[in-house]
């Protein structure tokens, strides 16, 4: 996944057209992905989630987090919402994880 123009922090504005599908690797366009994001800048610390099936933008979560939190922090905390919400979804599918 490729982030393209952050020009504030993730956890304020968060847009579909700021992630570009065209880098990562998604082998099947049918299966839900979700996909995590987290960072410390002068802005602040926050954590973000987004899902997405067959191109659509199904659902996002984005929180600011402290500014005393880590980037490895907000990047559990991101991975940790976004385990929550596959745990509701109703499907029976292997999850392929891929970290870059």
């Amino acid at each position: 996944m490729k982030a393209t123009g952050w020009s504030t922090h993730p956890s304020e504005h968060l847009k579909p057209n700021q992630i570009s599908f065209e880098e990562a690797y998604i082998a099947r366009k049918d299966i839900i992905n979700i996909f995590t994001d987290s960072s410390k800048t002068e802005h602040g610390v926050g954590a973000a989630f987004c899902v997405s099936t067959n191109d659509i933008w199904a659902y996002q979560w984005s929180a600011k987090l402290k500014d005393n939190n880590t980037v490895f922090q907000a990047e559990l905390t991101a991975l940790h919402e976004a385990v929550i919400y596959a745990t509701h979804l109703i499907c029976q599918t292997t999850i392929p994880l891929k970290y870059t």
